[in-house]
């Protein structure tokens, strides 16, 4: 089987996620080599920043820290994925099933920004509108001043 074309040429793990600022995220959780999340309460709910690439290698793992996200919160999910760099259909049924756990249970999953390529996703499979705020808006990317449908 060829190697992986995403591995790190030096075989050295992959270190956190450095921030647009320059900063890396203090409570960064990795899940895989390319993977981490950063899960933080924000009043009634818990933001989930996801940072790398959401595959069918990691998408367990992925699909249990939603799930514990989605257990510690009141009201549900905001999820940052502006800095997901891949996601395939596994990565959107991660989602997908987060989404209708939280619905089951009274709350909601929110997708607040995405990167180029999950809005492609979205877009392609029609199921951005699934993951939108109350009142019908829709997730922005990092560099947007607006952030709403008109």
């Amino acid at each position: 089987m060829p190697d992986d074309p995403r591995a790190s040429s030096s075989g050295a793990p992959p270190s956190p996620p450095v921030l647009v600022d320059g900063s890396r995220p203090l409570g960064a959780r990795r899940l895989a080599d390319d993977l981490w999340v950063d899960a933080e309460p924000a009043q009634d709910r818990v933001r989930v920043r996801v940072y790398g690439e959401i595959d069918l290698d990691i998408a367990g793992a992925f699909h249990e820290a939603l799930e514990e996200a989605l257990h510690a919160s009141r009201t549900g999910l905001d999820l940052d994925l502006s800095a997901v760099t891949f996601c395939n259909s596994t990565g959107l049924n991660t989602l997908l099933r987060v989404r209708l756990a939280a619905r089951g249970s009274g709350r909601d999953v929110v997708v607040t920004a995405v990167s180029a390529q999950v809005e492609r996703l979205l877009a392609v499979t029609d199921t951005g509108g699934l993951f939108a705020p109350a009142g019908g808006g829709r997730a922005g990317r990092p560099g947007d001043d607006e952030v709403t449908s008109p």
